[in-house]
């Protein structure tokens, strides 16, 4: 009677220890600071972020690898008080993908990306430039006459 109680804890001990290595294995880490979130990417490990700027909150999931690249999934969380137009596209994400053992913010190179997210961000990168051109056409259509 002793010896079949004893398998069963070692049996449900068993269990606990994989159902404790599944979870670990798969639930991403939850990094504080860029340079964990800069290792993890470099390994194509699974983790989030959350990237606080100056003009907005940004939230990264590693998701792993992908087509031989490592897939980042960006969500702008917040837009803060600027005058970019962010705040449109607050709760919109965008999928980027990096070669295996590069690291940095996804959302500076828009390029590596595809979804709504990139889409907006383009849109007010276009808007800005439109604006520009407009403001100083006088200007630009003097250098071009020289």
């Amino acid at each position: 009677m002793h010896f079949r109680y004893t398998r069963e804890m070692m049996a449900v001990a068993i269990v606990v220890v994989a159902i404790l290595a599944l979870y670990y294995t798969f639930v991403p880490t939850n990094c504080q600071d860029y340079s964990c979130y800069e290792v993890h990417m470099a390994k194509c490990a699974s983790a989030t972020f959350v990237n606080e700027e100056s003009d907005a909150s940004w939230y990264y999931t590693i998701k792993g690898s992908e087509r031989e690249s490592c897939a980042v999934e960006v969500t702008l969380l917040s837009a803060k008080d600027s005058d970019l137009g962010l705040r449109n596209y607050e709760g919109t994400s965008m999928r980027c993908y990096y070669g295996l053992g590069v690291a940095g913010y996804p959302e500076k190179n828009l390029a590596a990306c595809h979804g709504e997210l990139k889409e907006g961000l383009q849109s007010i990168v276009i808007e800005k430039l439109y604006k520009y051109v407009v403001s100083n056409l006088g200007e630009i259509r003097e250098d071009l006459l020289v």
